[in-house]
């Protein structure tokens, strides 16, 4: 056996995509709601209805895309010629999506409904395989937790970058414009850095070259348990994002003491706090994965996240110094999550090949992808309907509104309570995944004997 497959260079190379790519999908997933609220005029609720739809439609794909890959078969591998054309969709499609025409409401409400549809279907055909390529680069379990380690802190710094540029040009060139040059500058850039991945990589854990029909790879899905349990744990806890996703809302309508920190740059020193902490965990998670298992460092980051978002709650938002420590600290389950999901489906990829002894990277890490898109779809849809409960008010003429005490006791709420119960319920599933221990161990030392004529160093 070769102590070594993981080169440095591949290390960088896909890191540095996953930087190009998070500046791309954080535009979206921390702005998007808000700049259908203030650059598109929609009403909170339309606008949460359109992103779940979308972000549930687009989940969908996801099975479908990973059902694609796992029957390419080219030279390039099956992973890696998907991450060679698809960037260039993602770029023309990002810019459409941050672009607000001049519409009438429905004409409006249709084309943020076109423009997110297509920007998902796009952003799919790269994301399955891009994250599929976890499994393949090395068969040695602690090469891929760096490797997903490294992309995760990678991909938490690009995704601060939009937090630091898009609130100035906001202020800079005004609402519609300022969110359609973020989307060209990110749009562009972000595409062109997630080349990398096809460029500095190598696919080399591969599956016995053998014919699988539809039917097998969506049956075989179904005996996978581990990924199964994830997918429901993942869901349950869709809402541990929404410090994520109502950030905006948060630095925008509910600080009013906001210290020595200019206004216009809260979003950017929160969004900072809360990289501070993820890239924390991420730094620290293949040290913990040495005295740890993975189902155990998920129960306990999702306990732990449950009673930092209590703790943060009985503190409240009066003090922004408080508040940002508070976000330092629940920015460490955060960073777990952001890193340990990747690593189950992986390991959830070997057991399927265990139980069916074929790989399915395309399909496992489809269910990756769907369980973001779905997970940050419900977050979303939640914040939308809290905003319209508490009766939120939309900028007139692009003056931002005072809310009412109970609109922003709601947008407090978003970020402490709710997700509170989402960290919670969490842990319920995965306290049933048995790959684990010993078990797992057994399972990984008998799938390297078999495939010690298919790893290709």
């Amino acid at each position: 056996m070769k102590e070594k497959y993981l080169k440095t260079s591949e290390l960088l190379s896909f890191s540095t995509a996953g930087f190009g790519r998070s500046m791309i999908y954080n535009i979206m997933s921390m702005f998007l709601l808000i700049f259908f609220t203030d650059a598109a005029k929609l009403k909170p609720v339309d606008a949460g209805v359109l992103i779940l739809v979308a972000r549930v439609f687009d989940a969908f794909n996801d099975p479908i895309m990973g059902i694609i890959v796992d029957k390419t078969k080219t030279k390039f591998g099956k992973l890696r010629p998907y991450l060679l054309f698809s960037p260039v969709l993602i770029m023309v499609t990002t810019v459409a999506l941050f672009y607000a025409p001049d519409f009438s409401y429905t004409g409006r409400l249709a084309y943020a409904y076109v423009t997110y549809l297509l920007w998902g279907i796009c952003f799919t055909v790269q994301d399955v395989p891009f994250w599929g390529m976890s499994a393949t680069v090395s068969p040695i379990e602690s090469e891929r937790t760096k490797f997903i380690s490294t992309a995760r802190i990678f991909c938490t710094v690009g995704g601060v970058v939009p937090t630091l540029l898009v609130p100035v040009l906001r202020t800079a060139l005004g609402v519609k414009n300022g969110y359609f040059v973020s989307g060209l500058i990110f749009g562009v850039v972000g595409a062109t850095l997630s080349l990398l991945a096809f460029f500095g990589t190598k696919e080399r854990v591969e599956a016995p070259r053998e014919k699988t029909s539809v039917g097998e790879i969506v049956n075989a899905l179904f005996k996978n348990k581990p990924l199964i349990l994830l997918i429901f744990a993942s869901v349950l806890g869709s809402t541990m994002m929404m410090v994520q996703t109502a950030g905006s809302y948060v630095s925008t309508y509910l600080l009013e003491n906001t210290g020595f920190i200019p206004k216009d740059a809260v979003m950017t020193v929160m969004s900072v706090a809360i990289g501070a902490g993820m890239l924390s965990a991420m730094a620290a998670m293949p040290a913990l994965r040495k005295k740890f298992s993975l189902k155990a460092i998920y129960i306990g980051a999702s306990l732990a996240g449950a009673l930092l978002h209590g703790v943060f709650y009985l503190a409240g938002y009066d003090n922004i110094y408080v508040l940002l420590i508070m976000l330092v600290l629940i920015g460490f389950p955060l960073g777990i999550f952001n890193v340990i999901t990747y690593a189950l489906v992986a390991d959830s990829v070997d057991y399927l090949e265990y139980k069916t002894g074929k790989r399915s990277e395309g399909t496992c890490f489809a269910m990756q992808t769907f369980i973001s898109k779905l997970t940050a779809g419900i977050s979303t849809f939640i914040t939308s309907i809290v905003l319209d409960v508490v009766g939120f008010a939309e900028p007139v003429n692009d003056v931002v509104q005072t809310q009412t005490p109970e609109v922003r006791k709601g947008i407090f709420i978003m970020i402490t309570l709710i997700p509170l119960a989402g960290l919670a319920l969490a842990a319920i599933p995965m306290a049933f995944n048995d790959y684990s221990g010993k078990k797992k161990q057994k399972i990984q030392e008998e799938l390297f004997e078999r495939r010690k004529d298919t790893v290709d160093g």
